[in-house]
């Protein structure tokens, strides 16, 4: 009698739940999370992330950081199966471009702890297919000290009064602008900037007006103000010093973090790097020229850097969690503000320590307007090949209209092989 019931009790609790489950953890050990991310800039706060999680967790993140070869190396993964569990892209038509490989988070408790405003660029029918990272904004960043300086009050808003304050810069000996113009994506965030007022104004608004590129009932060479995004780039160039193709994101920072330059087009992901270099400049943020209309000018605003969740990932709850604790936890709603020093999109998230996040603040509660980076509707794609044209354009290799042929054609071709 006692050997059967010695038996029974064995396997009552060989079946229970909670031996089972510990069973199952103890058979799949730690847990260690595959993530592809881009901006290198901000490795040493995912680094701090990283560490942070795994003493809270036990759970690894195993990370690699690219940016050039991004798209190709996720691409290229995508394709072998070798899926990351976690992954980065842009916002809007990137939904598109991964909706099979992606996890649905709208049921998930913690998204509702993200602004509503946030979510538009990773809605589609209602349904919420990643999880915005961070706000940005981008225009012209400028060192106070050298505008000072050299006597400029009156910040520019137009095309012909950063002409003229570029002009009375190089009079007195200071390079106005680092250009960024080796970097490919530097190109089109600056060019469709130019061209921020247009769709609302001529087009219908953005949709309408991607979706009549996508459809080829509007060319790039059809629109007159692309006048507006030559002239912008020609100015930067002329006056970006005498090797304009040369300068990086690099070049970019440290150049108006020591003053050798008075201003540079970048968002404000780039004040970390330059503080670094020097922790006391003082930054400003100009709003960007839409031609020489000063009430059109403005900043780009959106929360477009997106963290995707792959929903066949073996280890898909773990991930879910991650992101819970990135949203919910004491460091995760502390970790963009305090850490990656850029707005958040968390409800309630503190304000960073960011000049440039104050300055976007201030202009936008000024009434400045705060255009949506509608650039990141265009086929995925579209950025790095439609950058590497006008990298080209801006070398003096094509003139305007073989660039603007290049541009149509290739837009074409990309949207074509999205259909």
């Amino acid at each position: 009698m006692k050997k059967t019931l010695t038996v029974v009790m064995l396997l009552l609790l060989l079946f229970s739940p909670v031996f089972a489950a510990g069973q199952k953890e103890m058979a799949k050990g730690p847990v260690t999370l595959s993530v592809l991310f881009y901006s290198p800039e901000l490795a040493d706060q995912y680094n701090d992330m990283i560490a942070a999680y795994k003493a809270e967790t036990g759970v690894t993140l195993d990370i690699t950081v690219l940016q050039t070869d991004y798209r190709s190396v996720l691409t290229s993964r995508l394709n072998s199966g070798d899926i990351p569990d976690i992954f980065m892209s842009s916002a809007y038509s990137d939904n598109s471009t991964y909706k099979d490989y992606v996890y649905d988070l709208t049921d998930e408790d913690f998204m509702k702890q993200i602004q509503p405003s946030a979510l538009q660029g990773v809605t589609v029918n209602g349904r919420v297919l990643g999880y915005p990272f961070l706000v940005q904004s981008h225009s012209f960043i400028y060192n106070k000290k050298v505008f000072k300086d050299n006597g400029i009050t009156t910040l520019p808003r137009t095309l012909g009064e950063f002409e003229a304050v570029a002009k009375k810069l190089q009079a007195n000996g200071v390079q106005p602008f680092a250009t960024g113009f080796k970097e490919f994506w530097v190109l089109p965030q600056t060019a469709w900037q130019a061209l921020a007022a247009i769709p609302v104004k001529n087009y219908g608004g953005y949709e309408n007006f991607v979706s009549m590129l996508n459809a080829g009932t509007l060319k790039f060479k059809d629109i007159p103000e692309m006048s507006q995004v030559f002239d912008l780039l020609d100015l930067i160039g002329t006056y970006g010093g005498p090797k304009p193709n040369e300068s990086d994101f690099s070049d970019q920072t440290s150049s108006l973090a020591t003053g050798k330059v008075a201003m540079i087009h970048q968002g404000n992901w780039a004040e970390d790097s330059i503080r670094k270099t020097n922790p006391e400049v003082e930054l400003g943020f100009l709003v960007g020229p839409t031609g020489n209309d000063a009430l059109t000018a403005g900043i780009m605003f959106d929360s477009n850097q997106t963290i995707r969740i792959a929903k066949d990932s073996k280890n898909l709850q773990a991930a879910i969690d991650w992101l819970r604790w990135l949203t919910t936890s004491d460091y995760g709603k502390n970790w963009i503000p305090g850490k990656v020093k850029q707005l958040s999109p968390i409800i309630g998230a503190p304000s960073p320590d960011s000049q440039i996040a104050k300055a976007t603040s201030d202009l936008l509660a000024s009434g400045v307007a705060g255009y949506p980076w509608f650039y990141q509707m265009f086929p995925t794609g579209t950025e790095q090949q439609l950058g590497s044209i006008l990298q080209g354009y801006c070398a003096g290799q094509t003139n305007r209209a073989q660039t603007l042929d290049a541009l149509d054609a290739t837009y074409a071709k990309i949207a074509k092989a999205a259909l």
